[in-house]
């Protein structure tokens, strides 16, 4: 019996290790398709196509009216397979697929692991690829790029609102990359990359490139530049304040961050002003590089730049500290605070060279003075030489005599702007909200008034431009006691430009207004027709008591005008002066008032008007607002309405 034991267990061993050997040697000659199928049959398992990391490095998004699942990438070569823009899952597949052919042919000669490398890597943390199999690819492109660039620091880039840009009416955002400095080493953000997302036009272009960025007609790409460059665009030339806000990221974070701009870099995307801008593309970074962020799910109509550095800054424990860059117009304009009227004159002599510099000590007796006024003569000579066509050449020679007079005296206390009290994250909301109850001729009515975007003139000025106005997309309804539900006005674009008169720049200001609006003339049968209405031109301002914030301004006032209601025919085309005064009784209460005179063509009626409009502040999301208006044309009777109610910024 034992010797049959023996052998049954001789036996079973054999043929155990005989089992044991056939598997290993299966294993070992696996061909990559089989392997290829285990890792498609894991990733379905692990429900990887369906996970918000996936569908952020592939940009997918739930279209809002249709509810179709889409990419927001535009780019067939963004994709690998035929529907990967509308399917993730067979998008994760092939992209699987694609890692097992090494050959270089996708953007910039690269297999298809190097080009879509946040992918790879992505998925080799899920999956654990067997080096043995599908091993880890080498890039040198990318491990160049990734290496000249040496960032374990990010900081969210936010340049102001430049009003005389259609692209940055309401902002921008980048992101900058910063290396930390070698020991013994000093760091300059000047030195650090920076990646920006925008649209391939020509600001130049005026309202074809602001229909274009409308409509989606241009494309959008990502880039990134040596951040001085930045500087030069943003606070040298278009004078756009700038606020720094660097981000709590780990080395990690920011190596996906990069990883996901490299397979960005050529990839195309449309650009809308709107929702698929500068801003809402560069949250999707932020995404993908710590995916629980999920920021660009906070919005779906629209996207204005201060409301996602907003959503950046209120995510708990991303933001590290906050830092401010003047422009060179700020700068300037808080020198000739310090100097005052006479001095800063002095200046502008000197800038103008209608004054030597050898002449300012007879009108300047304090070498402390004289420093200052030269100093702020050579930066004024800076600022205009980017404003006018002046030669480089000239504009050297006239900075170097400034900074050799400026030099023989002492050498005093270097001048600071200080940081404003309140960061732009810290203003209002920009969608806002109206309900107002009031009458129209004597009868009641009520408004419901909403606007995505942004800020207008009766807004608290904590965090915006001052003086600056700039609201899309307003729309406004009514009803009145004895009539229906009517669409009152909707008002695509509404920009006013209120630039005070300074004493060491000259600063213009302007408007337009243009949009539909419901007539304030009421026919005979009672209606009041819609009409087009499209109003604005250039003027001045003047601070009149600058400690209280109060302005006075006159604006050529054109309008082109076409109304049903108008006695004579529809159309009118006209222009008059409008005089208004804007300004703050204390830090609550805002009030203005406006009057105007128009003169038509085509012998249309002469009009005039009357606004007057206040606004006090409750609290930050809270406001209690009136306006009055009244209009008279000739030979007809006069218009008037009154509102009052409440605000919401939202």
């Amino acid at each position: 019996m034992r010797i049959r034991f023996w052998l049954m267990s001789v036996l079973a061993l054999a043929s155990t290790l005989s089992g044991m050997a056939h598997a290993a040697s299966a294993a070992d000659t696996a061909t990559p398709s089989t392997y290829l199928q285990s890792l498609q049959q894991a990733a379905r398992q692990q429900g990887l196509a369906r996970s918000a990391m996936w569908r952020t490095l592939l940009h997918y998004s739930v279209q809002p009216l249709t509810r179709v699942d889409r990419s927001l990438a535009d780019d067939p070569d963004f994709f690998l397979a035929p529907d990967g823009a509308h399917n993730p899952e067979h998008e994760l597949d092939a992209t699987l697929a694609a890692f097992f052919d090494p050959s270089a042919h996708h953007a910039l000669d690269q297999p298809a692991a190097c080009r879509f490398i946040a992918r790879f890597q992505w998925l080799q943390e899920q999956l654990h690829f067997d080096a043995a199999q599908l091993p880890t690819p080498d890039c040198p492109r990318y491990t160049q790029w990734r290496q000249g660039i040496k960032a374990d620091r990010a900081t969210l880039i936010f340049p102001s609102a430049y009003i005389n840009s259609p692209a940055s009416m309401y902002g921008h955002t980048f992101i900058r990359l910063d290396a930390r400095p070698e020991p013994g080493q000093t760091w300059s953000p000047m030195l650090s990359y920076a990646v920006s997302y925008a649209a391939n036009g020509n600001e130049a272009d005026g309202l074809a490139f602001a229909f274009k960025g409308l409509t989606g007609l241009y494309a959008g790409q990502f880039t990134n530049e040596p951040y001085y460059l930045r500087i030069r665009d943003y606070n040298d030339l278009e004078n756009r304040d700038i606020w720094e806000y660097e981000l709590n990221l780990t080395p990690v974070e920011i190596n996906r961050l990069l990883a996901h701009a490299w397979e960005l870099g050529p990839t195309r995307f449309d650009y809308y002003f709107f929702d698929e801008n500068c801003s809402y593309h560069l949250l999707s970074l932020l995404d993908a590089a710590r995916p629980e962020l999920q920021l660009t799910r906070q919005f779906t109509w629209w996207a204005i730049p201060l409301d996602t550095v907003r959503a950046v800054t209120q995510t708990p424990g991303l933001l590290t500290r906050i830092q401010y860059r003047p422009s060179n117009s700020t700068e300037l304009r808080y020198r000739a605070q310090l100097l005052g009227p006479q001095r800063a004159r002095l200046a502008q002599q000197l800038s103008e060279e209608t004054l030597s510099p050898q002449a300012l000590a007879q009108q300047e007796p304090s070498p402390e003075q004289r420093a200052l006024i030269l100093e702020t003569a050579e930066r004024l000579v800076s600022y205009e030489a980017t404003r006018k066509d002046s030669t480089e050449a000239a504009t050297q020679k006239q900075r170097m005599a400034l900074l050799a007079a400026r030099a023989a005296l002492p050498a005093g206390t270097p001048i600071t702007v200080p940081t404003p009290i309140k960061d732009p994250t810290q203003g209002h909301d920009t969608a806002r909200v109206d309900v107002m109850l009031g009458q129209r001729q004597g009868q009641g009515l009520v408004m419901l008034q909403a606007r995505p975007a942004y800020h207008d003139l009766m807004d608290p000025e904590d965090g915006y431009q001052r003086g600056a106005a700039i609201q899309f997309f307003n729309v406004a309804f009514t009803k009145a006691a004895n009539g229906h539900l009517q669409l009152e006005s909707f008002t695509p674009v509404d920009i006013s430009s209120l630039s005070a008169r300074e004493p060491l720049m000259a600063s213009k200001s302007w408007r337009v207004h243009m949009g539909l609006e419901r007539s304030l003339a009421t026919r005979a049968d009672g209606t009041r027709p819609l009409g087009l209405n499209l109003r604005g031109g250039p003027g001045m301002a003047t601070e009149l008591m600058p400690d209280q914030h109060w302005l006075g301004y006159a604006f050529m006032d054109n309008q082109a005008r076409w109304d049903r209601a108008l006695p004579q025919q529809p159309w009118a085309v006209g222009s008059g002066i409008a005089l208004g005064l804007l300004g703050d009784v204390n830090a609550q209460w805002r009030v203005q008032t406006e009057v105007f005179a128009r003169a038509y063509l085509d012998k249309q009626p002469f009009e005039t008007g009357l606004l007057v409009r206040t606004r006090y502040s409750l609290n930050k999301q809270w406001n209690l607002h009136a306006q009055c208006e009244t209009t008279k044309r000739r030979e007809t009777r006069v218009n008037q309405s009154c509102l009052l109610g409440v605000q919401r910024y939202l």
